[in-house]
């Protein structure tokens, strides 16, 4: 066999004795015969040369004689439409799961394995395997093909093909002429039978061999997928800085769809243009995704996240249908608004919810004094008028889309759907002509009857769009990217190799659905074109090693990476990588023992972390100079951060992993003496214990005073602390109109009325917050229903037992405790309530608690100075000569346990040396992130579970406090544990 560059010279070279002579190319893709055609021209002009795919030669052949006999092309939508349609008539086993989302593709996938293995019907399989579900899937086979009987797919083509060149009909032959196939020719049943038919007929034919091997190869390992798509676009840069032509280099990637995304962002950082193949997928344009998001809203209930998604992404027009509001400039607003809301999902909800928001906003304005403040008057018109035209939008939107829910005839859904399209997406949008293409292209299935919901329709646009590919530029006018089983019929100067890891290069065999490999090795003894698990993995790694060769005699280089992305797990280099390294060393290196090389001269180059391929190489873009020239300076003692701002990451860096307690761990000592102190001088007791327990969240949230934005969340369940607000609404409501009738009296019960009237109470309560959807879902909000009832109605029992155990009553309700000087720091906060004796000179101080009880304290009373609440609240009632503050855990869960505090001269010394510790941690600007102990139930640690920041947390927070423990300059937190325990607690 021949080269098949050695062809293309050969066939340049005829030109001269015969310039008119037909010659056709058979290219395995529509790529490699452009490629081809490209490479035959620059041997030099020719005519009467054609490069075609082998479905494009079928169809000179062989269309006519399938038009001749009443049949169309099988479009893609046909034929899913048809295998779901089929599936639906499973029996057996089958019948459990026809309904299941990705039966029906699974389906079309055997159907398509089936017939281009050269199975037609049943029938021709002599002996069926009785086991698994092979004799009821072949019965629904022959029921796709009845139903499919009037169109022809590419295997039809080409046995209509070679049937009409075997009864000497094939009068294209003379217009084809000299015939040469590229690798890798047929790998199908009717493929096969054609390429014979060929043979058989073409003056001349002659299968092509793959191009020479004789290359020099190198070798990357990098850190992760990221780093090492960076690293090729720099490997890249220097092929072209070295004269290599942009379109004599081509990237390879293993199996992995992350790959293309991310050679493609590298290479834009750069500059460089590229040249995806077969292309990027329809789904990925703004059009593509703009559409698919808008068909999904109604499957998604129109939920919040969702709506805003399709509001920023979709390319839409100026103004949006009863909008009156240009979306490029809302689309913030109106997101901030719905959030405020409180919207979740659910049509009616974006309704009810905005118009809540509106009558607010009006009531507000209402109350507003003419000329009192004109600049809140305008925010507040501005939203009020915003909240509008979201309303208005959304209606608009949904009125659109829910009919569209309804089964209707294809075609018609197809006209409905395109008009909405038209409403709302851009007719500009790039893409947007491929997009309706694509739309139309479902309306065949009308030809068979078919019909569209939305949610079917959704899922046979996905599948087109998925199929479907725009490429931003032609074939040589940039650098190629494409999955390595596109490379055969191509060839370039330089090649690189990249996710060659275990498992991608190549690809394994694929999981066999409903079908096991036994059964296809079965049907492969008669049929030997059926792909069973042998076959797929020897055609991947010939693909693999084809891709290899498209070097020819230049260069490739290879790559992987050491860890996946967040190096939560080792990547290994494939077999084909390791042998093809084992070669330019001499001597048999496997995977492992490549993965662990440092360096092996110039064949093999590795990069410890994404830092280090930052540093190294050809620069890539502005970022990458930038840490250059601060690292520079950092080494040569001349880094000056208000000049090279880079230099303060790399101080970090080396900060982070120092035993030093430096200011990138929380030591701001260098400002302590700043205007932010004073700000501190007036607090509560609950920010001095966030300090103790974590300085690093105290800076956040007391300091920066930074806020988390809520999403507004639809739970499952109600959440604790809206069950905790609701029984404290609940409770306090109830007191208060007790105590305006002189209610209760010393050891007075509370009585059936009472408990009749807190269930009132507790069901408008309940009610309120049903409306603001946050109950959770109704099964289990009728559960928590039950047991707020329930924990209420024990509670009114303890509560008459409490009152008698301590002679009080009840006098203040959610009560201001009165600002008190400890330590220099004015303490301030609110109790839930105060009982005192008639005589007024005992008093408790309650804190209502709805959780679970609180574990006995480690260090002493105080905690570690985490629990200093209630040596606050005894404030409350100073005048009493006598005072109890206690936590009351008033639900089942918590006991209806009671924990007391009462102060004693040493307490009171103590807690004070406790708050001047705390005060002069936070003055000494000591703000460490401690961690605690692991927690396992959440996988995370015992003061991170709930932390508001864990996010912008050192992800070595854990090492790097325990590395940094012993610093002097922790001192000032640590003397706060040591300032609040007493003698013989800790």
């Amino acid at each position: 066999m021949t080269d098949v560059y050695a062809a293309l010279a050969r066939i340049s070279a005829g030109r001269a004795a015969n310039p008119l002579k037909p010659v056709t190319v058979i290219s395995p893709s529509h790529a490699s015969a452009l490629h081809l055609r490209r490479r035959l021209a620059a041997h030099g002009p020719f005519a009467a040369v054609r490069f075609e795919t082998m479905p494009r030669v079928a169809e000179l052949l062989g269309a006519g004689r399938l038009a001749a006999a009443g049949k169309s092309p099988l479009a893609r939508p046909i034929g899913d439409y048809v295998a779901s349609q089929v599936g639906l008539e499973s029996r057996g086993a089958l019948a459990k799961v026809n309904d299941l989302p990705g039966y029906a593709r699974t389906l079309r996938q055997i159907f398509r394995r089936l017939r281009r293995a050269g199975i037609k019907r049943a029938s021709d399989i002599r002996s069926q395997p009785a086991h698994g579900h092979l004799p009821e899937i072949l019965r629904l086979y022959d029921l796709f093909r009845d139903g499919t009987s009037g169109f022809y797919d590419a295997e039809d083509l080409q046995e209509a093909a070679a049937d009409a060149l075997n009864s000497g009909a094939g009068g294209v032959m003379a217009d084809l002429g000299d015939i040469s196939i590229v690798p890798p020719g047929a790998e199908t049943d009717a493929a096969a039978r054609l390429t014979e038919a060929l043979r058989t007929r073409a003056s001349s034919f002659e299968l092509l061999d793959d191009p020479a091997a004789s290359r020099q190869q190198r070798f990357a390992i990098t850190p992760d997928p990221a780093s090492e798509a960076r690293e090729v676009a720099r490997a890249v840069l220097a092929d072209l800085e070295s004269g290599v032509a942009i379109d004599e280099i081509a990237v390879f990637h293993g199996a992995d769809d992350t790959y293309g995304r991310l050679l493609r962002e590298a290479f834009a950082a750069t500059g460089i243009p590229t040249v995806p193949l077969p292309g990027i997928p329809l789904s990925e344009t703004r059009a593509g995704r703009g559409v698919s998001l808008l068909c999904l809203l109604p499957d998604k209930d129109y939920s919040r996240t969702a709506t805003m998604e399709f509001l920023s992404v979709a390319p839409l027009r100026d103004w949006l249908p009863a909008g009156d509001s240009v979306v490029h400039e809302m689309a913030t607003t109106w997101d901030n608004i719905s959030r405020d809301a409180g919207i979740t999902h659910g049509a009616n909800v974006w309704q009810q919810r905005l118009g809540a928001l509106i009558a607010y906003k009006d009531s507000e304005l209402a109350g507003l004094l003419p000329g009192e403040n004109e600049a809140r008057e305008r925010v507040m018109t501005f939203q009020r008028n915003e909240a509008g035209r979201l309303r208005d939008a959304i209606g608009a939107l949904v009125s659109r889309l829910e009919p569209l829910k309804e089964t209707q005839p294809a075609l018609q859904f197809i006209d409905r759907f395109k008009s909405i399209v038209s409403e709302y997406i851009d007719p500009k949008a790039e893409a947007l002509e491929e997009v309706i293409e694509e739309i139309d292209q479902l309306g065949t299935v009308g030809a068979v009857g078919g019909s569209f919901a939305l949610k079917s329709f959704t899922t046979a646009l996905s599948a087109n769009f998925d199929a479907r590919y725009v490429r931003p530029n032609r074939l040589g006018g940039g650098v190629v990217i494409a999955d390595y089983r596109a490379a055969p019929g191509l060839r370039f100067e330089r090649v690189h190799l990249c996710a060659a890891y275990e498992g991608a290069f190549p690809a394994g065999p694929g999981a066999d659905a409903l079908i096991d490999d036994r059964t296809w090795q079965q049907l492969k003894s008669d049929f030997p074109y059926t792909e069973d698990a042998t076959t797929r993995i020897a055609r991947s790694k010939a693909a693999a090693l084809r891709a290899a060769s498209t070097a020819g005699n230049g260069v490739v280089t290879w790559s992987a990476p050491a860890y996946e992305p967040g190096a939560t797990r080792e990547y290994y280099p494939s077999p084909l990588m390791a042998e093809a390294y084992s070669a330019v060393i001499g001597r048999r290196v496997t995977a492992s023992e490549l993965r662990r090389t440092e360096t092996a001269g110039d064949a093999l180059v590795r990069a410890s972390s994404p830092l280090a391929v930052s540093l190294r190489g050809p620069l890539l873009d502005a970022g990458e100079l930038a840490v250059r020239r601060a690292v520079h300076l950092r080494h040569a003692g001349l880094a000056v951060p208000a000049l090279h701002p880079r230099s303060r990451a790399l101080d970090m860096l080396n900060a982070r992993r120092s035993s030093r307690f430096t200011e990138w761990d929380g030591n701001v000592a260098a400002i302590a003496d700043g205007d932010w102190l004073p700000l501190h001088q007036k607090t509560s007791p609950t920010a001095l214990e966030t300090y103790a327990a974590c300085g690093y969240r105290y800076f956040c949230r007391t300091v920066l005073r930074l806020n988390v934005v809520e999403e507004p969340d639809e739970r499952a369940v109600m959440d604790a602390a809206t069950r905790g607000s609701l029984i404290h609404g609940v409770l306090e409501k109830f007191f208060i109109e007790q105590q305006k009738v002189g209610r209760p009296q010393v050891g007075e019960a509370w009585t059936v009325d009472d408990l009749h009237r807190l269930m009132v109470i507790a069901d408008e309560h309940l009610d309120d917050a049903n409306r603001q959807g946050q109950r959770g879902l109704p099964i289990y909000a009728a559960h928590e229903t039950r047991s707020i009832r329930a924990d209420l109605k024990l509670f009114l029992e303890k509560d008459t037992e409490f009152r008698r155990e301590t002679g009080a009553i009840p006098t203040d309700f959610e009560a201001a405790v009165p600002e008190t000087q400890v330590a220099g720091v004015t303490l301030r906060g609110r109790v839930d309530r105060i009982d005192r004796t008639p005589d007024g000179t005992q008093a408790w101080v309650i804190d209502y608690k709805t959780g679970k009880a609180h574990e006995p304290p480690k260090g002493g009373p105080f905690d570690a100075g985490q629990r200093l609440q209630l040596p606050t609240y005894i404030a409350a009632a100073s005048e009493a000569e006598h005072v109890t503050a206690l936590y009351w855990f008033i639900s089942q869960r918590g006991g209806f346990e009671r924990l007391t505090y009462e102060t004693t001269p040493e307490l009171a010394q103590r807690f004070e040396g406790t708050i001047a510790a705390i005060m002069g941690g936070v003055h000494a600007g000591t703000f460490p992130a401690v961690p605690g102990d692991d927690d396992e139930w959440r996988d995370s640690f015992k003061n991170c579970g709930y932390c508001d920041f864990e996010r912008i947390c050192s992800r070595r927070r854990d090492s790097e406090f325990a590395a940094k423990g012993a610093d002097a300059a922790m001192a000032p937190w640590s003397a706060v544990s040591e300032a609040a325990a007493i003698e013989g607690t800790q």
